[in-house]
C-alpha cells in the first residue's frame, strides 16, 4: 500500500496534464476569435472538470478520492457522477 505522501504526490503530478490542457484550450479559444472572458470560462470549466474527473476516479486506478462533507459524514459523490454534473453549473 502506498503511504498517503505518495498518493499525494501522484494526485499533484495528475493536476499537471489537467492545466496544461486547460491553458491549450485558452489559447486554441483565444486564435479562434473568442474574447478573452470566453477563454477563460472554457479553460476553468475544463479544469474543474478534469479534477472532478479525478475525484470520480476515471484518470487514473491508482488514485481513489472522495469529496466528504464534514458536518454529515456523507460523501458529494453520493448518486452522481461530479464532472458530469458540475457542467449543470458552470459557465462553460
Amino acid at each position: 500500500m502506498k503511504s498517503i505522501a505518495e498518493k499525494q504526490e501522484l494526485f499533484f503530478k495528475e493536476l499537471q496534464p489537467i492545466q496544461e490542457l486547460a491553458v491549450l484550450i485558452a489559447l486554441s479559444d483565444k486564435k479562434k476569435g473568442c474574447s478573452l472572458e470566453e477563454a477563460l470560462y472554457c479553460a476553468t470549466c475544463e479544469a474543474i472538470c478534469g479534477v472532478l474527473t479525478l475525484i470520480d476516479g476515471y484518470s487514473t486506478d491508482e488514485i481513489k478520492l472522495d469529496l466528504i462533507d464534514k458536518e454529515t459524514g456523507l460523501s458529494l459523490r453520493e448518486n452522481i457522477e461530479l464532472h458530469d454534473k458540475c457542467v449543470d453549473y458552470l459557465r462553460c
